[in-house]
């Protein structure tokens, strides 16, 4: 009888599951694993296919990559080449797919690095150089501290080093590398990632005049969730590069997110300075106009964004939406309509707004309260894409 189909949020539980038993076993057992690596790592390849075996290729591979991660973090000594090479061969031997071993050897890397063997870690690391900008930095990492260590055995002289890994740096920088694929190090606190700030600080002072560390490290903080450092990163990069639209836009609405309206309005000011021309900064002081329920900002933008030519159906929708932010229901409505009159081919997307407006005016409060946010939204995302902001 064929397994019934579970769905994929089930089934990652279940995996999580297995992850945690296995990590369990590996902890209380670790002398026995490593004495008999091609036994545990046959169960493990064993236990997945019985238990999942529906399973993906790529979540089957990136589970055998979290069992390697969880034995190199128990071994009390740091390991030997000999046993990280046995290691390396039969987990890749129990592998579905026989390439790309990229997270393995950055596991051993890892490992290694803490353990001293900055040249063994290069070794690992360098054939996937580009991968994922975070090997990159780790590179940079092995000749910065082999530079620190300034052992006799180095090949080359320790300033030599350093200027090696300020030139790794520097290659980062140049190539916009990805800074995801390594999805088994994306947690905040990994190894990897500490690495990777520890050298992207150490860029902002050695080159400072170089913008793409600064917007490497705006992105990434994006993906951690981690917003107070991504203000502190901005406001030093909307300092020193004041006319880059990138750090102004993501300034802007990282202060939104933050609730600092003062600050936004800064860099809406900054912007206006910067792109006297342009629509951009003008519809981000109407939009931080809606959000505060403020008339006379909504009313001042509203004049120039006429005189800068704003498109007529876009400044009517506006309308709308500081009329629901401002909790009008009647104008909002009276607005709106006059904003489908302006809309013509464009009853796709009015039909929708038009429901959610019906949930506003005549829902209770909590449905009202979420009828404003969604229309916001939806309004918001249609002016980006209409003012081509994104792009």
């Amino acid at each position: 009888m064929e397994d019934a189909w579970q769905p994929e949020a089930l089934r990652n539980r279940r995996l999580e599951q297995l992850r945690a038993t296995m990590d369990d076993y590996i902890v209380k057992n670790t002398g026995q694993v490593e004495g008999n690596l091609p036994v545990f790592f046959g169960h493990v390849a064993a236990t997945l296919d019985k238990t999942f075996p529906e399973l993906d290729d790529r979540t089957y591979d990136d589970f055998i990559d979290a069992t390697v991660f969880a034995l190199l973090n128990v071994t009390s000594e740091a390991p030997t080449p000999e046993f990280l090479d046995k290691v390396l061969r039969h987990a890749m031997g129990n592998k579905r797919r026989r390439k790309g071993r990229a997270t393995l050897d950055v596991i051993v890397a890892l490992k290694l690095i803490d353990s001293g063997n900055y040249y063994q870690a290069f070794e690992c690391l360098t054939p996937h150089r580009g991968y994922d900008g975070r090997i990159n930095a780790a590179i940079a990492y092995c000749y910065y501290a082999l530079s620190l260590a300034k052992t006799q055995k180095s090949r080359l002289r320790p300033d030599d080093l350093e200027l090696h890994a300020r030139e790794e740096m520097l290659n980062l920088s140049r190539v916009r590398a990805p800074l995801n694929r390594l999805g088994l190090f994306n947690r905040k606190d990994s190894r990897l990632n500490s690495i990777f700030w520890f050298m992207l600080d150490l860029a902002f002072a050695w080159f400072p005049s170089e913008p793409e560390f600064y917007r490497m490290g705006v992105t990434w903080t994006k993906h951690e969730g981690d917003v107070e450092r991504r203000n502190h990163l901005l406001a030093h990069a909307t300092e020193r590069f004041s006319d880059d639209r990138f750090f102004l836009t993501e300034a802007f609405n990282t202060r939104v997110e933050l609730r600092n309206g003062s600050g936004a309005a800064a860099i809406v000011k900054q912007m206006m300075q910067q792109y006297p021309d342009d629509l951009e900064p003008l519809y981000y002081g109407m939009k931080l106009a809606i959000l505060g329920a403020q008339p006379r900002s909504y009313a001042s933008f509203r004049k120039l964004a006429i005189l800068k030519e704003f498109p007529r159906h876009l400044l009517l929708m506006l309308d709308a939406v500081f009329e629901v932010m401002c909790n009008h229901k009647m104008e909002s409505y009276v607005c709106f309509g006059e904003a489908k009159k302006a809309s013509p081919g464009r009853d796709y997307y009015t039909t929708a707004l038009d429901y959610i407006l019906r949930d506003f005016i005549e829902g209770d409060e909590e449905r009202a309260k979420r009828a404003r946010s969604t229309f916001f939204t939806a309004m918001d995302q249609y002016c980006m894409q209409v003012l081509k902001i994104r792009e």
